[in-house]
């Protein structure tokens, strides 16, 4: 699955930046977003911290269910 995501940076207008995790350029079922940030490269670097804690979870959730 860790390739499959990625993050998508919208600008919202007015220079105010949001993040969505997205599957193959899709947003999840239970859409996954933050913001407002005051730069794409601020919207990014959150983005990207959060799908690594998303993806850590997911494996680590996983791993117990294989247990």
């Amino acid at each position: 699955m860790r390739d499959e995501l990625h993050i998508v940076v919208t600008e919202c207008g007015d220079a105010i930046w949001e993040w969505e995790i997205c599957r193959r350029g899709e947003p999840l079922p239970g859409r996954m977003r933050d913001g407002p940030f005051g730069s794409e490269e601020a919207a990014l670097a959150a983005g990207k911290n959060a799908l690594w804690e998303f993806l850590e979870l997911l494996e680590s959730e996983q791993e117990n269910d294989a247990r």
